[in-house]
């Protein structure tokens, strides 16, 4: 398998990185020459990776095309190229349909959205895809966890929720400087609560309960985190993320209608 990139960004970087740490790296990987730096970082860890000249070159190249470039300009690098019947399509544009890569990249017959994030580059990431495509599977899977979803809505509620990562820091952040507050040097309050991070999300993959059946099992009667989750929920903190994360999907969703 020949992969090529048309944009070179973290999510690219990410997945080039993860492939080669899992020894699954494809017979040649290329990378489009946007973002140099970048790009020649990731030539220099692995023989079969390759930096082209062009765009176009990138697609005469590969057999399976990854789409890692901004929604804002998209339309205007995809028009420039000559895709073949022969491309495999991978996006990563948040708000492209499948109709409008159809539109957008001609003659290609498939087309796959897929939603990897960074912890692909330590082979921890859990992608979304969709439609559900067996070659898109066999790359992310070799990553984490691949997610085929049926329906392009789900595939897009999916892709609004993962805006919630600088949020996630955010919070992280908040409680850091409270630490520092109180006088722990900010190092050993990030150390302190990265720890404490991994530490909850690896209970969500050992257990299957119920995100709510977990709040439950750490709240005693009484205790400590029945009153932080109690204050929070009595404040309506919880709630402002069902508006936000409306506003994101509508957001997504009328990048299709209007583009």
């Amino acid at each position: 398998m020949r992969i090529g990139f048309v944009g070179t960004g973290v999510i690219a970087k990410a997945i080039v990185v993860g492939l080669i740490r899992s020894g699954s790296t494809p017979a040649q990987i290329t990378l489009s020459p946007r973002n140099a730096e970048t790009a020649a970082e990731l030539a220099a860890l692995d023989e079969r990776i390759h930096v082209s000249a062009s765009n176009q070159e990138v697609l005469t190249a590969s057999d399976v095309v990854c789409l890692a470039v901004r929604p804002q300009i998209v339309t205007q690098v995809l028009s420039d190229l000559e895709f073949e019947p022969r491309h495999h399509v991978i996006s990563f544009v948040p708000g492209l349909s499948i109709e409008m890569l159809h539109a957008l990249a001609g003659p290609v017959e498939r087309v796959v959205r897929a939603i990897p994030l960074p912890a692909v580059a330590d082979g921890t990431g859990c992608t979304a895809i969709h439609p559900a495509d067996e070659v898109a599977a066999s790359i992310f899977s070799a990553l984490g966890t691949a997610v085929e979803v049926g329906e392009e809505a789900q595939y897009e509620a999916l892709q609004a929720v993962t805006a919630t990562m600088a949020s996630f820091y955010a919070v992280l952040e908040h409680q850091a400087r409270w630490l520092v507050r109180h006088g722990l040097p900010y190092a050993d309050a990030r150390a302190f609560l990265s720890g404490y991070a991994i530490g909850l999300a690896n209970e969500t993959a050992r257990t299957g309960q119920t995100f709510t059946e977990m709040i439950d099992y750490l709240m005693t009667p009484g205790g400590l985190n029945e009153q932080v989750h109690g204050e929070l929920t009595e404040s309506g903190a919880y709630d402002h993320y069902d508006g936000v994360l409306d506003r994101v999907l509508a957001r997504v969703t009328s990048t299709q209608e209007t583009s």
